[in-house]
């Protein structure tokens, strides 16, 4: 639709009028607002101003109970009336009261989307600000998800996380600094947003979600994103989502590829529907283990923000029916559409025939999936101490110039993680998925198993199972009373650089 300009030099756009007209609101309010506080410093009625908090004054975290766990679910207190920004002010201009929807300084900041005429506008911004949204992780995926949900205007925002800062994280999960290596990513994250729109509330979560507490938490908020990295808190998502009737808007993303959907909106289908049960072979993947590059979890955040802002205006299709996948080396996007809602067959969301009604039975399914990588790391069966050496035992063996010829360093490590850096230059690379097809070798390196032969890992983990593994197969192959030695070093490269040379690589 086009008008005429009054002067008749020609048409002018829907749009371009409704910039100008934008522009004059602004224009307007910012001097009637002006005019206010004159008004409001000559009388020292500030009672109706929000405080500023002074720079570099610590952010209100809600902390873990302490009971030899990282969360609780005493310790979380609900958002209150006095946390919701108000998004109707009053301002005077002589002798006429104009009254707003949107400040003049919400409608500067948010002035380019409020322009936009599918279903964002005013109101649309009226409802983002009266929102709240709990985003699970400040990881890699959770930087970018949060950091344009708060420039968006989100009125209120809970950041869950109870990790720290490493400096391996940067690469990827940009709302973190150097300067904050070592800081709770909760509060990392918090601070980071205050500085992009100090005009919403942003508030630090430093628990761990759990069966206890997540559906107190979830039940708070508007919309859920899961940006987890483990398959144990992405089904402790699902389920207190469910449970709870809130639309959550999931993301993943490990090496170069990455996926989006939405579950549990308008009757579409929820997480278990798709993936009834937790595969223990699937959720055995991790970044820290599996590499992943930098802007691919980026890229999913940002579209999961998008799906946010949708889900919260109710405006376009969101991937309640749809997900997304992504590859980045191809450059290419997939959707597929969805199976729909389980409704008699899902274990938490086919009402009466559901197996999982409660956040205990949640947690009786739950037992065997992996959870997060720095509380729940998979724990092999224990070694007799016969077939472990110390990293400072070996270190001292290393130091035997004799010894050093005499024995085998086996490093069953991926050959990227091997890559990146080993023991020491004598060390041969066999992966533990090669192993077994590489038993003559290893015959062959240790001169029929008469060399000792020492396995490790990362972190001792690994290389436990390829002890196992050796040992057994010599014990088949060999003479009973030549019992060789194949030992596994101890918490592997993570365990030397504490414990024996600091200088040494950390990944």
């Amino acid at each position: 639709m086009a008008t005429a300009d009054d002067d008749g030099r020609g048409v002018k756009t829907e749009q371009e009028t409704r910039v100008q007209e934008l522009e004059l609101e602004i224009a307007r309010l910012s001097e009637e607002n002006a005019a206010l506080k004159r008004s409001s410093s000559q009388t020292q009625n500030g009672d109706n101003h929000k405080k500023k908090r002074p720079r570099g004054e610590e952010l209100p975290v809600a902390k873990g109970t302490s009971n030899g766990s990282n969360g609780g679910s005493s310790c979380y207190q609900k958002w209150t009336p006095a946390d919701t920004n108000s998004t109707t002010t009053t301002t005077t201009n002589g002798n006429q009261t104009h009254k707003s929807s949107l400040t003049p300084n919400q409608i500067e900041r948010y002035s380019r989307q409020l322009l936009l005429q599918e279903g964002f506008g005013v109101e649309g911004q009226r409802k983002l600000l009266a929102s709240s949204v709990l985003v699970v992780g400040a990881g890699g995926i959770g930087s970018t998800v949060l950091l344009y949900l708060a420039a968006s205007g989100i009125g209120r925002i809970s950041v869950l996380d109870f990790d720290a800062v490493e400096r391996s994280n940067l690469h990827r999960q940009i709302i973190h600094k150097e300067q904050n290596v070592g800081m709770n990513k909760a509060v990392s994250a918090c601070q980071a947003i205050q500085n992009l729109n100090p005009s919403i509330t942003c508030r630090p979560l430093t628990i761990m979600l759990t069966h206890d507490n997540a559906l107190e938490i979830i039940q708070d908020h508007d919309a859920i994103v899961d940006a987890s990295d483990n398959p144990k808190t992405r089904y402790l998502v699902n389920d207190a989502c469910v449970l709870a009737g809130k639309p959550l808007i999931s993301g993943s993303a490990i090496g170069t590829e990455g996926q989006l959907s939405v579950y549990n909106w308008k009757n579409g289908p929820c997480y278990r529907c798709l993936y009834p049960k937790p595969s223990i072979t699937a959720g055995a993947k991790s970044c820290s283990d599996n590499g992943v590059l930098g802007p691919v979890p980026g890229l999913i955040g940002v579209l999961q923000s998008l799906e946010v802002l949708k889900v919260l205006t109710d405006t376009g299709n969101s991937m309640n029916e749809r997900m997304l996948m992504y590859d980045s080396l191809q450059c290419s996007f997939m959707t597929l559409k969805k199976p729909k809602k389980q409704s008699t067959a899902c274990p938490v969301c086919s009402g009466e025939n559901a197996t999982i009604k409660s956040m205990a039975d949640s947690a009786q399914d739950l037992q065997a999936a992996r959870g997060p990588a720095s509380c729940d790391m998979y724990t092999p069966a224990p070694l007799e101490p016969e077939y472990q050496i110390s990293c400072t035992d070996y270190h001292d063996l290393q130091q035997q110039r004799q010894q050093q010829q005499q024995h085998v360093l086996l490093d069953v490590r991926v050959k990227e993680q091997y890559d990146l850096c080993a023991l020491n230059d004598r060390a041969i690379n066999i992966p533990l998925a090669s192993l077994e097809e590489n038993m003559e070798r290893v015959a062959k390196l240790s001169e029929g198993w008469t060399k000792p032969v020492y396995c490790y890992c990362r972190r001792g983990v690994l290389s436990v199972e390829a002890t196992k593994l050796l040992n057994d197969y010599v014990t088949k192959q060999n003479d009973p009373s030549n019992k060789p030695t194949i030992k596994n070093i101890k918490g592997g490269l993570e365990a030397w650089r504490k414990q024996v040379d600091k200088s040494f690589p950390n990944y």
